[in-house]
């Protein structure tokens, strides 16, 4: 069986991975938006299967790399289009394809098939340009429950993300690692 650490990509945030399910109730539901070959997907697949509890986690993605990163977008030309393959055979390898419940479509039309409130945990990750990041935030803060967590990568990497988050969030988030964190408060309910 393969391990996530043997999957290309960008991922050490096992920690917040890690914090997330173990505060999570059973019957919890995560989204991981933009998952690539799968780092982190396999990572936190893993460690669902291993904690005893039924969360479902879904990987959105639309496996067609990000217009602004030029070497994803070489991976996907020499995968023939697409690397959506190679992800479901790395989770395959990683023996956690049945953990996972991929959508393979751009992450704000994902969030619609969500309904507001009903997520626990969403990790973004995907198009790092401030609008897309505006975007990802617009589509998918109404969609967690009281007291859930949305979340990001790449704060000190992009300034574009920052200026992101800070434009969606104001001041309401904090900024542990490379990760940015926004939780929504304990007795609201989050609307559209």
């Amino acid at each position: 069986m393969r391990s996530y650490i043997e999957i290309p990509g960008w991922f050490n945030e096992e920690w917040l991975y890690d914090r997330m399910i173990d505060r999570a109730p059973s019957q919890a539901t995560f989204v991981e938006v933009g998952c690539w070959l799968g780092k982190s997907t396999a990572y936190c697949a893993s460690r669902i299967r291993g904690c005893g509890k039924a969360i479902a986690f879904y990987a959105v993605d639309t496996w067609l790399g990000s217009p602004s990163e030029p070497a994803m977008l070489d991976a996907v030309a020499q995968a023939g289009g697409s690397v959506y393959d190679v992800f479901r055979a790395n989770m395959e390898d990683a023996g956690v394809l049945d953990a996972i419940k991929p959508m393979r479509l751009p992450s704000v039309v994902a969030a619609t098939l969500f309904a507001n409130a009903s997520l626990d945990f969403v990790f973004i990750d995907a198009d790092h340009s401030q609008a897309s990041v505006q975007a990802d935030i617009l589509a998918w803060r109404p969609k967690l429950r009281p007291g859930g967590i949305l979340a990001g990568h790449d704060w000190n990497t992009y300034g574009s993300v920052q200026q992101a988050v800070r434009a969606m969030l104001g001041a309401d988030f904090s900024v542990e690692g490379n990760c940015w964190i926004h939780q929504t408060p304990a007795n609201s309910e989050n609307r559209a």
